[in-house]
Formats: C-alpha cells, structure tokens, sequence
C-alpha cells in the first residue's frame, strides 16, 4: 500500500458513452459550419493575389457594422478604383478625417504592411493597400506622379478645401464655379493621388455647356430607351360574347368563382371583378370572337403604329 496521499486520492478514469442526442446536434453544427466557410471561400469576390517569396500570415482587423451577420458573397457588377498608398495606415487616417471616409475593413500583413483595406466615400467603395513593390504593386510618389484621377462629390466643397489643405494636400487652386454646374477643386493629396472635389450647383443642358465651352464640341448619346418603354405590351382586358349575360355570370361563377357585378352598359354587360385579369361579359353571338384590349403607356410609340399598319 502506498504511502503517497494524492496516490490514495487518485480515481481512475472510465470512459463513459456521450448522450447519443448530443452527438447528433454536435455533428449537424459542425457539418454546418464546413459548409458554409466552404461556400464563403467559393464566393469570395475579393482579388486573389499569389504571395510568393514571403510570408502569408495576416491579422484581419476587420471593423463591421455592429450586429452584421456573416453571409455568402452575392457575386456583383461593379467598377471600383484600388489604389496604392504608402504608408496605408497614415493615407487611411486621412481619408478619415478630410474625406469623411468611412473604413470598413482592414488587412494587416505581419510584416505590418496593410495588404487590403476599404473605405467608403460619399457611398462609394474605395479600396487600397500598401505598396507590395515584389508584386510590382507601387504607389504614385514611387512612380514620381499619377495618370488617374479620382473624382468626388461632397456637400460642402469648400469645407473640404480648407480641411485638405490643412491637412497637407496640395490644390491646383481655391474652389471655383466651373460652366458644367459644379464648384470644383483638383489636389494631390499627400501619397501622390490626384483628386477631383466638387459639389453640384446647377444642371445645365449640353447646349449650354456647349455655349461656354470653346475649343470643345460637347456630345452625348441618344437616350436608351426606358425598361417601361422597352418592356412587353401587356393584356390589359378582355371581353367575352355570350347570348345570355346573367346565365353565363351564374355558370363562370359556380366552375370558375368568377364574382360578377354590373357594367356600365346595363343588362347586357357584367364585369368579372376578382380575377388577375379583368374580364367582361357582353351580350353578343357565341360565336363571336373575344375582343381583347392592350395596356400601352404611348399610344403614338413605333410600335403601335407598325401594328396599326400590319392590321390593316
């Protein structure tokens, strides 16, 4: 017998069978949440960038609306600008405070290079990170200057002004009105990226832009044409011939539950009031066709007139 204590308190381990339930619900969440990282990983519309020759370990600082739910990627169509900018952290400071950007989320290499960040600006995307120059990813004050410029309404361009250039941007000069019906103002801003800042203060037509605009010839395509006028014509109505209106009205209703009530024409006429599309009844031969009639928002559009012509 030994004389350890601990010894003599020890209790062997037995193995006990789980609760059969339990191993079933465990199975289900974690099968569930396989799937789902699988299918998050399959949609994902983030660029996918080959990070060789150096280390792929990052830290997701990702900042998202509180109470935001994890969901698959809806695939999109959408254009939006990805710029370079060194230091990333400093340029999204900045964005921050003299843009009014809002960041949304953050990827931060160990290496502690930002390897993808967005922001939102006047409800748009921008999207940016550090230069990568292995990648040939670089930013323009490597480049010595830009070929882009990015373009941005905001409800105050003078206030805008006076931050960013307190802020250490660079303007090509104050806020003026310019003839196309904004006050305007272009800046570089402090990692070398050319902007456009403006706010609407007129909508003038392309005549008279035209008109204060030498040196240029404004143009502009036709419209396209509108989803309501390019859309299907519809049957809007029809009426139905029959010889006697109040024993058709009393037969629809019992096979169909067609609800009748009266029209406009007395006795003769009744109209069916509870189906998607209005029907009439109307005293007339049974062997008389259906009149149908159409629902149109152009009486005068092309293609109306080319039907009128093929009818006759």
């Amino acid at each position: 017998m030994t004389t350890d204590p601990f010894e003599q308190l020890r209790i062997d381990d037995e193995l006990v069978a789980p609760d059969p339930t339990f191993v079933t619900r465990l199975r289900r969440r974690v099968v569930a949440g396989l799937d789902a990282a699988a299918a998050l990983h399959a949609a994902s519309t983030l660029p996918k960038v080959r990070l060789s020759e150096r280390s792929t370990a990052m830290t997701d600082t990702t900042t998202r609306a509180a109470g935001a739910a994890t969901a698959v990627a809806t695939p999109r169509r959408s254009l939006t600008p990805y710029v370079c900018v060194t230091p990333a952290i400093e340029a999204l400071a900045w964005y921050v405070d003299v843009l009014d950007a809002v960041e949304t989320v953050r990827y931060t290499g160990d290496d502690g290079r930002v390897g993808h960040a967005e922001v939102t600006i006047s409800g748009a995307t921008l999207m940016l990170s550090d230069e990568y120059p292995e990648l040939d990813v670089v930013a323009p004050t490597t480049l010595g200057g830009t070929p882009t410029t990015l373009h941005l309404e905001v409800p105050d361009v003078d206030a805008t002004y006076e931050r960013a250039v307190a802020a250490g941007a660079r303007p090509a000069g104050a806020p003026k009105d310019e003839t196309y019906g904004a006050r305007s103002f272009s800046m570089l801003d402090p990692f070398g990226h050319r902007w456009m800042v403006q706010t609407p203060i007129a909508t003038p037509t392309n005549e008279e832009i035209q008109a204060t605009s030498p040196g240029f010839t404004v143009t502009a395509p036709d419209a396209p044409v509108s989803a309501a006028a390019a859309a299907a014509v519809e049957l809007g109505y029809l009426t139905l011939g029959l010889p006697d209106v109040a024993v058709a009205s009393r037969f629809y209703g019992q096979l169909f539950g067609w609800a009748t009530e009266p029209g406009s024409l007395g006795d003769g006429y009744a109209h069916v009031h509870n189906t998607r599309l209005p029907v009439g009844f109307v005293t007339a031969p049974a062997a008389e066709a259906p009149v149908l009639y159409f629902k149109v928002s152009d009486l005068a559009a092309p293609s109306l007139a080319c039907g009128r012509s093929a009818a006759r």
